[in-house]
């Protein structure tokens, strides 16, 4: 971040024998009479402008009035930019008052510098400085909010230092405006047509309005897509202060405001829902609760809790949020022709974990909304169930169409995902063929191995994305779709920016929201529980009674790093149960792998003890299981140094839980 100093034009002092110095320099340049790096009184960046300014056919000897934008076209971007112009409104009035005895233009932007709005043009207006009009580099040279959005940070520019002659009077300061993702929004620009009138105090002023309209701005955003989501939602939403009285709902309990006779804003929660335990329950506990089917008070209508959840400020209940649907909704997404289609669900995916429950829980929350979701991870981990999940979620009612980016030659992925018309291609089908895209239609497309995209798919991808239609290959119209986009990778795509085999732009279109899927190594209480999962899906698939899993096939399996992650698991699991004997799995019922495997650490687990016979395993399995567990705690505190953060990741467990078990097994 630079200083204010270095952002201030040294012009600023009004030095008339410098300013005419630097317009001979402006011109020398420009005809490269001299190299541009003689200019040292001018920024370099600067300087650069008024070549770019040249080379794009303008002259500073003569000045055209900057391009109208289309009335139309101009009418909805003031729509488009409607949540900017009302955050910049109150900051625009409160520099009029302070500006009122200097004669100065008060300038908002938008990213491509069309002219918002322009206020406090005291005296005439000699520049056509209007709304509507599109001031860039391109269209008049080198000015202060064209060189802010080209560098997006804040500039002062004084006199020659501006391409065109017309302004050679004038100071101007701008400062940018971001979005809460670090976005360009637009600019805010103070313009004085008297050097006098400026100091560096002006651009102070203008970084700290910008600041100021930048930070109501993301508010008025976030509020934005915060009624977006609860209107996009078959959920039925109430917000309750701490006391129960309900603050907030969404369109959708307006379906139990007819059932309950009145408005329900200023109701207590139980005089709407009746006094239901559960409610009592996260009052009194402060946990969430969720899935509880429960018959609304005076009414014969069934609801499904989803959730009831404590709204928490530095560990103070504030609120509640109440997330409700009606039982039919539940049904009716069961019943879909497409809920085939997916196998998991939040409620399905294995692992209790705190990663795995932070992972479900912030892709929970992501599946309300419809930007589009990146699923970074290794192979293995599960990326498509989650994708699965969302899709539940989200879209249970459409369909759920995946397509691996990988699996696809190159020449066909086109016509596989956005389809052809009959005969566009040697072998196509007489009849034409819909793409994945089209058939996602109303549900979701998960397209995995995003990575492997042909750089020119990209491209097109990248339009349908943006404009929401597809073309056949050898079509000529275009199709509308609707469609909620989930990408996977296990690649670094910013790595494949940096070496041009991803597009920058694709990248941020797709990553609005990122999950990262952590390795199964990371996740070592879930390890078990997948494992019991797979022994009962592979026994059940075969018809045969549930093995036992031995202490010491147990031991080797938590000892693993598992690269292959909780596919490889699955199949190590579908052999074992293959290869048991007399009903129990020892450990040479493992593939070899798991066998021959050394930890790199040369730190391992201690033994366990010797089996007992099949009787002493089903009967005494527990007190071993400790055993193997205290050593696990022992190990992790090892390696972390005795850090009890350190060793919690590594066991896949949470700081209090693993408190707890250094109690009870008395480890010092």
């Amino acid at each position: 971040m630079q200083s204010l100093q270095e952002l201030l034009s040294p012009l600023i002092k009004d030095d008339r024998v410098l300013m005419d110095k630097i317009k001979q320099q402006k011109l020398d340049v420009i005809r490269k009479y001299i190299d541009p790096s003689a200019v040292k009184e001018v920024r370099p960046e600067i300087v650069e402008s008024w070549i770019r300014s040249s080379e794009n056919g303008l002259d500073p000897r003569h000045y055209d009035y900057p391009p109208q934008m289309d009335p139309l076209m101009f009418d909805q971007l003031l729509k488009k930019k409607a949540l900017l112009i009302q955050a910049s409104t109150p900051f625009i009035h409160h520099l009029e008052n302070m500006l009122s005895h200097v004669e100065c233009y008060i300038i908002i932007s938008d990213e491509q510098g069309v002219i918002l709005s322009v206020v406090k043009a005291l005296g005439g207006n000699g520049f056509k400085l209007e709304a509507g009009t599109i001031w860039t580099e391109k269209t008049i040279g080198t000015c202060s909010h064209g060189m802010c959005i080209l560098l997006k940070s804040p500039i002062q520019l004084c006199g020659p230092e501006h391409f065109s002659h017309i302004f050679e009077n004038i100071a101007c300061s701008s400062a940018p405006i971001f979005d809460e993702n670090g976005n360009l929004e637009g600019t805010l620009t103070i313009t004085s047509p008297n050097l006098r009138s400026h100091n560096s105090q002006t651009l102070g002023l203008a970084i700290s309005m910008a600041m100021g309209i930048q930070k109501q701005f993301q508010i008025a955003l976030q509020n934005e897509i915060f009624d977006a989501a609860l209107e996009n939602t078959e959920e039925i939403m109430l917000f309750s202060d701490d006391d129960g009285k309900i603050i907030r709902t969404n369109m959708n309990a307006l379906k139990i405001i007819e059932l309950f006779g009145r408005d329900l804003i200023g109701s207590q929660v139980e005089d709407v829902l009746g006094e239901q335990p559960f409610f009592k329950s996260v009052v009194e506990t402060g946990n969430t609760l969720s899935h509880i089917d429960f018959q609304l008070k005076n009414a014969k209508k069934k609801l499904f809790l989803t959730s009831i959840k404590p709204i928490k400020s530095k560990d103070k209940i504030s609120g509640y949020i109440v997330l409700l649907k009606e039982t039919d909704h539940i049904k009716k997404a069961a019943k879909s022709p497409y809920a085939a289609m997916v196998k998991f669900t939040f409620d399905t995916i294995i692992g209790s974990s705190p990663q795995s429950m932070k992972l479900k829980s912030v892709a929970k929350k992501f599946a309300h909304f419809n930007s589009n979701i990146l699923i970074q991870g290794e192979s293995g981990t599960g990326k498509d169930v989650y994708a699965q999940a969302i899709h539940f979620e989200n879209r249970p009612n459409g369909p759920y169409i995946a397509v691996n980016c990988a699996a696809i030659p190159q020449n066909l992925i086109a016509s596989e995902l956005f389809g052809y018309e009959g005969g566009a291609f040697t072998g196509a089908e007489r009849q034409g063929k819909p793409g994945k895209i089209e058939l996602a239609n109303g549900g979701t497309l998960f397209l995995d191995e995003i990575g492997d995209m042909p750089l020119e798919l990209q491209a097109v991808l990248l339009r349908v994305l943006e404009d929401k239609m597809i073309m056949h290959v050898g079509g000529s119209r275009y199709i509308p779709v609707d469609f909620r986009l989930i990408t996977a990778t296990n690649k670094n795509l910013l790595d494949l920016v940096k070496n041009n085999q991803f597009r920058e732009d694709l990248y941020y279109r797709i990553s609005v929201f990122k999950l990262s899927v952590p390795p199964l190594r990371e996740r070592g209480s879930d390890i078990v529980q997948l494992i019991e999962h797979f022994i009962r899906i592979y026994s059940s698939n075969q018809g045969i009674d549930e093995p036992i899993l031995s202490n010491s096939a147990k031991y080797l399996l938590l000892q693993y790093n598992w690269p292959g992650n909780v596919r490889q698991l699955q199949n190590t699991i579908s052999y074992a149960v293959c290869m048991s004997n007399e009903g129990i799995i020892r450990p040479e019922n493992l593939p070899e792998e798991i066998l021959s495997y050394q930890p790199p650490s040369g730190l391992t687990l201690a033994q366990p003890e010797p089996e007992p016979s099949p009787n002493e395993i089903i009967l005494d399995n527990t007190p071993s299981m400790k055993e193997i567990e205290k050593k696990a705690i022992m190990k992790a505190l090892h390696e972390s140094n005795n850090h009890i953060r350190g060793a919690a990741k590594i066991l896949g467990l949470s700081k209090s839980t693993l408190y707890r078990k250094i109690k009870e097994y008395e480890i010092s």
